[in-house]
């Protein structure tokens, strides 16, 4: 007996992007995350569930001003527009933004960032198994070379004091792969709700945590650079992606968001005087080149495609 997976409605489209419009929004979004390695390591000595609490807190804000701006006179329709995979979603958002975090004390940058090169392959398929969407052979070319990129990158530093624990960092494109499927799939809601409810989560787990392990002891400064971190490098581009997930393939978005993995290691040599070596200014033009070269390649997605059957 065969099998077959029922019809599964994507979301349609936001009709106010078009899908060239959508990309360069993500590749934004990616360049705006970069900065938050830099953030973290600028912190002078904040353990990792206290700087992860104020940039809960951050998320709060930036979301939660945001839904008063937008939702003032139907903020309860929004709320009742949530649902389950909406919160799902919200969930795996908050764990791997904690993870992240974590990972950078359990493994060096370099693996934490190769690491990242799953995010295309984790999306491609959870986008085939929940969609039945199909990826196109530039997604599957593009993802190859900047995997590549990525191991260039990455050349003789991988494995360099590498905990176990570290492989937990492979949780992290997985994770975000799932998201950011979810989002495309699920019926259209205010984008900054999953991100708010995803701050409630960063906020609550650190902070319990922190209570339970003698109570906060961080600098005013160290907890504001959290805080910024939370609001203006990860809210606010989070809610940019969500609109933009709306018109690009989950499978692009996490391919097009590698600009992070280019640029991370160029602003800490910017401002933090840590020259990166020739392997990673190498690497980073073969991933920037693929990324480029999909954008630019990329057909128009036909309307019917936000409707597919497995």
């Amino acid at each position: 007996m065969m099998l077959h997976r029922p019809a599964v409605r994507v979301a349609p489209p936001d009709r106010a992007l078009s899908h060239l419009q959508g990309s360069g929004l993500v590749l934004l979004c990616g360049v705006v995350f970069s900065f938050g390695g830099l953030a973290f390591r600028s912190t002078d000595d904040v353990s990792p569930w206290q700087y992860l609490f104020f940039r809960g807190i951050g998320m709060l804000l930036v979301t939660g001003l945001a839904l008063l701006a937008t939702q003032r006179q139907r903020l309860g329709l929004a709320v009742k527009a949530i649902r389950g995979p909406h919160i799902w979603a919200a969930l795996i958002l908050g764990g791997i933004n904690c993870l992240f975090i974590i990972a950078l004390d359990l493994a060096t940058v370099a693996f934490v960032l190769f690491a990242q090169t799953l995010g295309p392959v984790a999306a491609a398929y959870f986008t085939w198994l929940l969609t039945g969407e199909r990826v196109t052979w530039r997604v599957v070319v593009a993802s190859a070379i900047s995997a590549i990129g990525v191991g260039v990158m990455a050349a003789g530093t991988i494995t360099d004091d590498l905990s176990p624990w570290a492989l937990l960092t492979l949780a992290i494109p997985v994770g975000f792969g799932l998201y950011a499927t979810i989002i495309r799939s699920a019926q259209p809601v205010d984008p900054a709700l999953p991100i708010l409810m995803a701050g409630v989560f960063v906020t609550g787990l650190p902070g319990l945590i922190v209570f339970a392990s003698g109570g906060f002891d961080l600098s005013r400064r160290d907890a504001l650079i959290g805080v910024f971190a939370g609001s203006v490098l990860l809210g606010l581009p989070l809610a940019l992606f969500n609109i933009a997930q709306r018109v690009v393939p989950s499978s692009e978005t996490t391919l097009l968001l590698l600009s992070e993995v280019v640029l991370a290691p160029l602003w800490v040599w910017a401002f933090a005087d840590e020259t990166p070596g020739g392997s990673t200014l190498v690497g980073g033009a073969i991933v920037t080149a693929a990324v480029v070269w999909l954008t630019l390649t990329r057909r128009k997605i036909p309307r019917r495609a936000f409707t597919t059957r497995g």
